[in-house]
């Protein structure tokens, strides 16, 4: 379980209890036994959503692993002032999708911008734009890669541990983004993509692109 969700899990469950608690008294009125039913069935989602399952995350220099789960949504060729030629691979996170992000190379982090802006629908086309958003720098001897955890409508908190000038390894735990969302990694244009449109992804274990 991840520890990021902690609270929502206790909020959720304090709620569930103390329906339950009043519906049992009331001599099960539908008044009360329905919200504490609904009430159930989000500590059940909420337990779902959280959940952080181990990985055999295979590390390798040339690997750029996929930070997240979801599906790719987007390749798109860019230019970016830290990478330079580069792509960008967008993938959307649907809430039912595991929600812990994973560093996608080893290296030293060069920098972490936390954007505000709007909260769009994570899959919209601009949402990458204008939507609030960490991004984070990464660089070792072979290339440079910046990932950006991206908020949506649902998705209104971004948790990001990283700071300037750590020393990470790949598939690392770096945080998550809670309830729906979306990622963009950029990676050298140089690099041999793996991946299509349409296509699941698992954090740690998807190899988005290699490096010859």
């Amino acid at each position: 379980m991840a520890r990021e969700g902690y609270i929502n899990i206790a909020i959720v469950l304090g709620l569930t209890v103390i329906l339950t608690t009043i519906s049992f008294f009331s001599g099960g009125s539908l008044y009360w036994k329905i919200p504490s039913m609904v009430s159930g069935l989000l500590l059940l989602f909420t337990l779902y959503f959280f959940r952080d399952p181990e990985r055999d995350v295979k590390t390798n220099p040339k690997h750029i692993l996929s930070p997240g789960d979801g599906v790719i949504v987007e390749i798109t060729d860019i230019e970016d002032d830290f990478v330079g030629d580069a792509r960008k691979i967008t993938m959307f996170l649907s809430p039912l999708n595991v929600h812990i992000n994973r560093v996608p190379i080893s290296g030293k982090i060069a920098f972490v911008n936390y954007k505000y802006g709007a909260f769009k629908a994570a899959f919209s086309e601009d949402a990458s734009e204008v939507n609030e958003q960490s991004v984070v720098g990464i660089e070792n001897d072979l290339l440079k890669v910046k990932f950006a955890q991206v908020a949506g409508a649902l998705a209104r908190r971004i948790i990001n541990y990283l700071r300037e000038d750590d020393e990470v390894t790949q598939g690392e735990r770096y945080g998550m983004i809670k309830f729906g969302s979306r990622m963009d990694v950029v990676i050298p244009r140089s690099a041999n993509i793996l991946v299509e449109l349409k296509e699941p992804v698992r954090g740690g274990l998807t190899v988005l692109a290699k490096m010859d």
